[in-house]
């Protein structure tokens, strides 16, 4: 299944799946992704997070050690 045949947008479902995590490291989220649309390509997420960022729903941050992590907002 591609995400243009998808029946939700892929930013409406990485947000309902971090309501029930609250915090998530970016390779696990990627991998979660995967699972609902195989063929999601990385730039896909990027751009649905990007989307949920700039509409203040969640906050990107990363650690010193390079690793992101995905925090939904209260």
């Amino acid at each position: 299944m591609t995400l243009m045949n998808a029946s939700l947008p892929l930013d409406y479902l990485i947000y309902n799946f971090l309501k029930t995590k609250r915090e998530i490291a970016y390779p696990d989220l990627l991998q979660a992704v995967k699972a609902w649309y195989s063929d999601a390509s990385e730039s896909e997420v990027r751009r649905a997070l990007m989307k949920l960022e700039l509409n203040g729903l969640i906050t990107v941050s990363s650690d010193k050690k390079s690793k992101y992590y995905i925090v939904i907002k209260q």
